[in-house]
């Protein structure tokens, strides 16, 4: 009888740690060989990855793969050094036998009674100086790792973290904020001579700066050094009116306001006081002041007040714009009016505003008027650099001289200055009014001038932006408000008006009311009436939270999250979490 084709396959037999293998008979299949873990197979030097089919001129060789038996980690900031034991003691292993089979797993299983080697706190050591990871080396905890193995992370060594310095810090020792001025005059007429703004006395110490102290370095578990983080330093300089002691402190030279201004560079002085006895109207034109701005009276239509500073009326506003650098103060009612204050206070200041419009355009000329050179000098022609600057300003650049003419105007209004830099601006200002009465004195130099002295303009009222500002009045109407501080409205409230707060708006009188008006607090907006019986209804927006102690209807919104109000509400607090809740 013929055999069957399995009985013509080829075999293989484990015995003895040895493979012994034939090859199929005609008809039949090579044996199938693979291996368990951690058994390693090789046929013919090659390694076997799953099944290989072998015939009996194949050599097969085997191995055993076990894990180390130890591993050293180091953690990500190089701060620990880790040791983690896998086994102690290397035993023999050998193959389990098996009957002849024509597809084979090979198998391997562990002689306990033969001892090949034991692991050593030498080698353990060794492998760590081989790392450059000895300094540090707790020896304690690897021989109680190897006596009583836990089979687990312990850590052998540590490195030490750099310890932070200190950052450099002003204290202050005046209130740069110090609430409502007019709080002594409630209820009292003819006296804004006693106005509550905080006064330094000539010789006072007003601020002190603390340097920066450097931190100590550190070390990885490698030896390798940890420098500390530099500390930040603060940049403190001492205008007019104040002075940097070697001490390190700011000391007022004389009598007033002490301010502290910008960012980069932190920046003392005493603010001068422009003051205006009565209103402000058409006898009195616009109001233009590098400092503080007081009005005894009102602030009547169509008038400018512009303060590198704060500004206090105590009276009423009407129809007027108020720009300032640092707070504004408001005794009586504001209505159809305009105030921006600190941040708002610079970009909404012209003298900044037409600087800026100004650099951009006299850039682009100065860059038109060198191109337009080249090409009429590259056809063999000569011209007057005045008549080049003539030409583009009457035809591409018809902007400057409008620009110049505004910049002019609020320069007009500018009360007490005699800095040379204004003088020098005003005369090169004047030429470009009258080009045709200088074409033959126009050079480059006139417009590098001219550009940096409008820099240094520009910068100027940059600079006086106060940090902590506030605007503070009791009722607005129609008014438009934007401040990078608080906004504070402390009695009646607003009525169809626009306010923006960077920080919180607040309304202190219980009964304050807020109607047909859009609010926006970058922090914290807390309302007390809100009110939605006739007209358009109001829109409370904030960053953090929004808090009222009654609305009839109205939009809020905090965060990401809105909710429309069309029923009468009291004592409501909005959050993004508890309106989110509301969303889905």
């Amino acid at each position: 009888m013929p055999q069957r084709i399995t009985e013509k396959n080829g075999i293989i037999i484990v015995q003895n740690n040895q493979f012994y293998i034939t090859s199929p008979l005609p008809g039949g299949e090579p044996a199938i060989l693979s291996a368990v873990p951690p058994v390693v197979l090789e046929v013919n030097k090659q390694p076997v990855a799953g099944l290989v089919p072998v015939v009996s001129s194949d050599r097969v060789t085997w191995s055993i793969q076990e894990p180390p038996p130890y591993q050293i980690t180091v953690s990500e900031d190089k701060l620990q050094a880790f040791l983690t034991l896998n086994h102690v003691e290397q035993y023999k292993w050998n193959l389990v036998n098996t009957p002849a089979s024509s597809h084979l797993a090979v198998r391997a299983e562990m002689d306990s009674s033969t001892l090949l080697s034991t692991l050593g706190i030498e080698q353990i050591i060794a492998d760590f100086e081989k790392k450059s990871m000895s300094q540090n080396l707790n020896i304690p905890a690897i021989y109680a790792e190897l006596n009583q193995p836990t089979y687990l992370p312990v850590c052998v060594a540590e490195g030490r973290p750099p310890a932070a310095g200190e950052d450099a810090k002003l204290d202050l020792f005046f209130a740069e904020h110090a609430g409502n001025p007019f709080n002594s005059l409630e209820g009292a007429a003819d006296t804004p001579n006693q106005l509550r703004i905080p006064v330094a006395q000539r010789g006072d110490i007003i601020a002190r700066k603390h340097l920066p102290r450097d931190g100590v370095p550190g070390y990885d578990v490698y030896g390798s050094i940890l420098p500390a983080a530099p500390p930040r330093d603060i940049k403190v300089v001492a205008k007019e009116g104040a002075l940097l002691l070697p001490s390190h402190e700011i000391t007022a030279l004389k009598d007033g306001r002490p301010r502290v201004t910008g960012t980069n560079v932190t920046t003392f002085d005493i603010t001068t006081v422009f003051t205006v006895p009565g209103c402000v109207n058409r006898q009195t034109g616009n109001i233009v002041f590098s400092g503080d701005v007081i009005v005894h009276q009102d602030v009547e239509d169509n008038s400018i007040i512009e303060a590198l500073g704060n500004v206090y009326v105590c009276g009423n506003v009407h129809n007027s714009t108020i720009t300032a650098t640092g707070s504004i103060y408001i005794l009586g009612n504001v209505g159809d009016s305009q105030l921006y204050s600190g941040a708002f206070g610079v970009t909404y200041n012209r003298l900044y505003h037409l600087s800026e419009k100004l650099i951009e355009e006299v850039s682009l000329l100065r860059k038109a008027s060198r191109l337009l050179t080249r090409e009429i000098q590259s056809r063999q022609q000569t011209v007057k650099f005045g008549q080049v600057i003539l030409l583009l300003m009457e035809t591409k650049y018809k902007k400057i001289p409008v620009l110049i003419r505004d910049l002019e105007s609020v320069a007009a209004s500018i009360k007490q200055t005699s800095h040379p830099d204004n003088k020098q601006l005003q005369r090169i200002l004047d030429v470009f009014l009258r080009p045709t009465l200088f074409i033959d004195t126009f050079n480059d130099a006139m417009l590098v001038s001219l550009l940096k002295l409008l820099k240094n303009l520009y910068t100027g009222v940059a600079r006086m932006e106060e940090a902590n500002v506030c605007v503070d009045i009791p009722h607005c109407h129609n008014t438009i408000i934007k401040s990078s501080g608080g906004i504070c409205i402390h009695k009646d409230g607003t009525l169809q008006s626009d306010l923006l707060s960077l920080a919180d708006i607040t309304f202190m009188m219980p009964d304050a009311v807020c109607r047909e008006s859009q609010l926006e607090a970058g922090g914290t907006l807390t309302a007390q009436i809100v009110s939605g019986d006739t007209g358009a209804r109001s829109s409370l927006k904030a960053g953090q939270k929004i808090s009222v102690r009654k609305i009839h209807a109205g939009r809020v919104t905090v965060g990401r999250y809105s909710q429309e109000i069309t029923e009468p509400a009291e004592d409501m607090i909005f959050t993004p979490q508890n309106l989110s809740v509301g969303a889905e």
